[in-house]
């Protein structure tokens, strides 16, 4: 009788545990990764092509006369880069509201698909720091070096540390309280504040 009923849980192991290890092998290779960064592209402007080589402005200056336009021009060798439109008070206030509509969506996001976005920038500027450090250098005139270090570093470590410690960093925290206060509950909670603007000077 035990001979038996060895037998038979041998032979339910031998038929379940390779079912089993099939039913965990296909998971582990379907399942989606919900943070996973997501590929997207940006066109690089031209003036970020290796080898590309702008006219050099005899006068250097960022005002174009008779015009609000922007002259934008290399600091480090006083070759133009194009010129933009500054945004009217209009359009500024156009892309405050959109931001707003935007935030009350994103402030209803998790933590998942906060992440995602934060690795997909990550990804991005890792694919693209030769890019990014070239615009870095043509436009502020720092080197390649300041560039890559101030720049690309900085940022990935920024976006790292939000990835790996932001949830953690803005959970609800418990603070203690005194013997006359134990029918209080104190708690520091982060919420979204919203569109926010700062007027930051370059140095």
């Amino acid at each position: 009788m035990d001979l038996s009923r060895a037998s038979d849980l041998t032979n339910v192991t031998l038929i379940l545990f390779p079912l089993l290890l099939a039913v965990w092998l296909l998971w582990t290779f379907l399942k989606v990764d919900q943070e996973k960064a997501i590929d997207f592209t940006v066109e690089a402007p031209e003036q970020c092509a290796p080898g590309w080589n702008g006219k050099t402005l005899d006068e250097p200056t960022i005002k174009v006369p008779g015009s609000f336009t922007i002259q934008c021009y290399a600091p480090a060798t006083a070759q133009s880069l194009g010129f933009v439109n500054p945004t009217t008070p209009d359009g500024i206030d156009r892309t405050i509201a959109k931001a707003a509509e935007a935030q009350v969506q994103w402030a209803k996001s998790s933590f998942v698909q906060r992440r995602r976005l934060l690795r997909t920038l990550l990804k991005f500027v890792l694919d693209n720091q030769e890019s990014i450090a070239r615009a870095a250098c043509l436009d502020s005139g720092k080197t390649r070096v300041d560039a890559v270090f101030g720049e690309v570093l900085v940022t990935a470590g920024k976006l790292k540390w939000t990835i790996d410690h932001g949830e953690k960093a803005l959970r609800t925290e418990v603070r203690p309280r005194n013997f006359l206060m134990f029918y209080k509950h104190n708690e520091v909670r982060y919420e979204p504040l919203g569109v926010v603007g700062a007027c930051v000077s370059w140095k």
